[in-house]
């Protein structure tokens, strides 16, 4: 858990997925708290999201890491009851604490919903009762008539990514891409477009090891990803995932090629609506041929 916090403060961006707050929420609750957790459990990312607590982020700013007081530290269960007093259906959701830069930094994590829509049950601080609202990008926004048929569109139907075969075959130094087999089910009535992915590499110690953009489908590989999947329709093939030298040399393969260790893969898309999909597995397995090793050779000389 460190490893991706860690990784969200450094690198992430505020999206559907993920907020930074400069400071912490008090422990009695407060409207901002509410409407947070009302909107990122609304959201249409389809995987874990994150209130970092302790991060001042500001567009056009340099990122700084306020942290948080020892007298701030609280238990999960104040902000959880206040929520559950004030939402429905219930949320739940952890608060968990790291060091980072000699600062205490406040992380709420929740785990993917699928109870949505989530309303306010009752008026509060001028927050009225029947209330929805949905992260959009890093906005929190009322939802309207097109949020709430695409939520109740995807109680009905899905769209659904599987890694189905857990190798990561570098097999193709010429366009610079590996190989990953997957699966994309899409059961909604409505097409899906992807336009962007990223595969993930985590080791067993929870670091990420390296990151990889998704170039293609099936065809050769492209300067820009984009897949339509139709209504009530599957596919299956081949990603081209973006694969270097260097990264022979992240993952510590050998002069083969090869290595003993096993990742995490995660892989991450976002379609032409912003919405977001995950998928993860584990014993992940990677392998390289030919040039590139070359960093690798040059490296055991």
């Amino acid at each position: 858990m460190e490893e991706i916090i860690t990784d969200l403060i450094e690198n992430g961006i505020e999206s559907s997925s993920l907020d930074f707050k400069e400071k912490m929420y008090p422990k009695s609750g407060t409207p901002d708290l509410l409407k947070d957790i009302l909107a990122m459990a609304n959201s249409n990312y389809l995987g874990k999201r994150y209130i970092i607590m302790g991060v001042k982020d500001r567009v056009g700013e340099e990122r700084i890491i306020s942290g948080i007081s020892q007298d701030e530290v609280i238990d999960a269960a104040s902000y959880q009851q206040f929520i559950l007093n004030n939402i429905e259906p219930d949320i739940h959701f952890d608060l968990n604490y790291i060091d980072f830069q000699n600062k205490k930094i406040a992380v709420i994590v929740m785990d993917d919903t699928t109870e949505k829509p989530y309303l306010t049950k009752k008026q509060y601080k001028g927050i009225n009762q029947g209330l929805c609202l949905i992260r959009k990008g890093s906005i929190n926004s009322i939802a309207n008539k097109y949020d709430f048929d695409k939520i109740y569109e995807r109680k009905s139907g899905v769209f659904e990514v599987r890694i189905l075969d857990n190798q990561l075959r570098a097999v193709r130094p010429d366009d610079g891409t590996a190989l990953l087999d997957v699966s994309f089910r899409n059961s909604t009535t409505n097409p899906v477009t992807l336009i962007a992915g990223r595969l993930l590499l985590t080791d067993s110690g929870n670091k990420i090891r390296s990151t990889h953009s998704v170039y293609g489908f099936e065809k050769e590989a492209e300067s820009e990803f984009r897949l339509e999947i139709a209504p009530k329709k599957e596919i299956t093939g081949d990603l081209h995932i973006g694969f270097g030298s260097n990264d022979a040399l992240l993952l510590d393969l050998d002069e083969y090629g090869s290595t003993d260790e096993r990742f995490k893969f995660t892989l991450q898309f976002m379609d032409s609506w912003n919405n977001e999909y995950s998928v993860a597995v584990t014993d992940g397995i990677v392998f390289a041929r030919g040039d590139f090793l070359w960093k690798v050779a040059l490296k055991n000389k």
